[in-house]
């Protein structure tokens, strides 16, 4: 992986064909699968190398909000707007197993995490709750509840033994997801958190909102390490590189931007005029992004918007 090269990255396809927002995506572990989620309630699932739609997933009732694809590309998992989990068989373009009703959430889903070993997932809902779900099963296995709000994101550690999640009260929550503990408690700022991600090396968090800034912050104390300045209203989306060097991030400027995380450019405000804008930015969308991921070997950056496409820039 040579992340100088991401510095020029160009739009390789423009995945077309919902008909809403794409709130979401997926990647499979070897890169090969992603998984698009939208406001028009349906699954799409695409051929990353050549851009084609492999197939379109019906069953929601309503928008879909979440989603987060199985290491094996074998299972999704979702999270909508009429307060449903759901499981879907990917290569059979169906709905899988089913969870006992009246055992889920009570409010809109808003993100959905999938270990990274295949053994659980997690959603977040607007009931305040994180939930730990057998994804085979689609059973439910532990409650956290200790937000004061409704909770918009959550992030897994590479080890799988914690998670993060982080919502409308302004804080990140770091949970023990064997004992389902509250383990720290971080004040992320007065704003909404929209967007968490937890770095591969384990060693960083990063949050993101309304403020103008990602937050960098250490999982083992919850103290803060770092604020990269953004220049963009609102952060929707937020991805660390594999290695854990640089930070993804788009919102409603319609921009992709990297940050190389232990050298960011000064503010867009303090930036030298004669040099231009300092960010790592690519342009493409029409409208403002809601999602992205970061391939595992580092080549490829997968973003879905408001503008209904996703895009993968390589």
């Amino acid at each position: 992986m040579v992340l100088c090269a991401m510095t020029n990255l160009t739009c390789k396809h423009t995945l077309r064909g919902h008909r809403g927002t794409v709130f979401a995506l997926s990647l499979s572990t070897d890169g090969k699968t992603l998984v698009t989620a939208s406001k028009d309630a349906k699954l799409r699932v695409w051929e990353v190398a050549s851009g084609k739609l492999l197939r379109t997933i019906e069953g929601s009732k309503s928008p879909l909000l979440s989603v987060a694809l199985s290491p094996d590309g074998k299972i999704a998992v979702t999270g909508n707007t009429t307060n449903s989990v759901q499981f879907w068989d990917v290569e059979a373009g169906k709905e899988g197993a089913k969870y006992t009703g009246g055992t889920g959430h009570h409010g809109t889903v808003n993100g959905i995490a999938y270990a990274h070993d295949g053994s659980f997932a997690l959603s977040v809902a607007d009931d305040r709750k994180v939930m730990k779900w057998d994804p085979v099963k689609a059973k439910q296995r532990t409650v956290m509840n200790k937000h004061e709000a409704p909770v918009l994101c959550v992030a897994i550690s590479p080890d799988n033994k914690r998670c993060v999640s982080a919502g409308s009260d302004g804080t990140a929550r770091i949970w023990n997801l064997d004992s389902g503990e509250q383990l720290q408690v971080i004040k992320a700022g007065p704003e909404s958190v929209m967007a968490v991600a937890w770095s591969a090396d384990g060693k960083a968090i990063a949050t993101a909102g309304n403020e103008e800034e990602i937050r960098l912050w250490n999982p083992d104390t919850g103290a803060a390490v770092k604020a990269i300045a953004t220049g963009v209203q609102a952060v929707n989306a937020i991805a660390f590189s594999p290695d854990s060097k640089w930070i993804a991030a788009g919102g409603t400027d319609s921009n992709l931007f990297l940050w190389e995380i232990e050298n960011p450019p000064p503010p867009p405000a303090q930036s030298d005029p004669a040099k231009g804008d300092q960010r790592v930015q690519f342009k493409g969308h029409a409208n403002s992004i809601h999602s992205i991921a970061w391939s595992k070997d580092g080549k490829a950056v997968v973003t879905g918007s408001k503008d209904e496409t996703a895009r993968v820039w390589v």
